[in-house]
């Protein structure tokens, strides 16, 4: 009987121990960060996004941190939305013939959401797997998005700060930096107001 009760103990301190260490498995594991150094490794300093986005919250150009962040599905919709809204504005001025795609992905969520502009019109993708072989890829964060089709950020700002990052071929490029300086406010953001890096 004896023995029978230590086996017993026994077993249950083992899976005591293996169920804790698969509960705090460490960050190795974890989806999200897999997802985001994946994606720093085929977009080279994707990340330095999230750099330039806290600069930005630190000198007053983007809202700071948790004022506006929110999770759960509204988050989601939110997102989705003002990626949809900045593909909107683009489409106005991008040339239809091409039929051009793009994949905007939000950072840290590495949520991708797929643009392409055609003749008949903008067609969007939210909550995509991934970019496409050939798509221009824009690398930012949703606060930064949101400034941007709010007319409270330049486009031109957000490259040269690091808080909009392009890649993919350099004429696409090209004409979406067109198209972004088409759909921006009237008064620039002074880009000398924070630093670049």
């Amino acid at each position: 009987m004896k023995m029978r009760s230590m086996v017993f103990a026994a077993h249950f301190v083992v899976a005591g121990v293996v169920q804790s260490a698969v509960t705090h498995a460490c960050g190795f594991e974890n989806p999200q960060t897999i997802a985001l150094g994946s994606l720093n490794w085929i977009y080279p300093d994707a990340l330095h996004v999230r750099a330039a986005v806290w600069r930005a919250e630190d000198n007053g150009f983007l809202p700071p941190a948790g004022v506006t962040d929110a999770s759960g599905p509204l988050a989601f919709y939110r997102a989705a939305s003002a990626v949809k809204k900045l593909g909107t504005k683009l489409a106005d001025w991008l040339p239809v013939e091409t039929g051009m795609g793009m994949s905007v992905v939000l950072i840290p969520q590495v949520m991708w959401t797929r643009l392409e502009v055609g003749p008949e019109g903008l067609t969007v993708q939210s909550h995509a797997e991934g970019p496409r072989d050939g798509d221009l890829v824009i690398v930012t964060e949703e606060k930064v998005v949101r400034a941007l089709v709010n007319g409270k950020l330049d486009s031109e700002t957000a490259e040269i700060t690091g808080l909009l990052r392009f890649y993919g071929d350099p004429e696409e490029i090209a004409n979406v930096r067109a198209a972004l300086a088409k759909t921006d406010p009237a008064e620039r953001t002074p880009s000398f107001a924070f630093p670049r890096r």
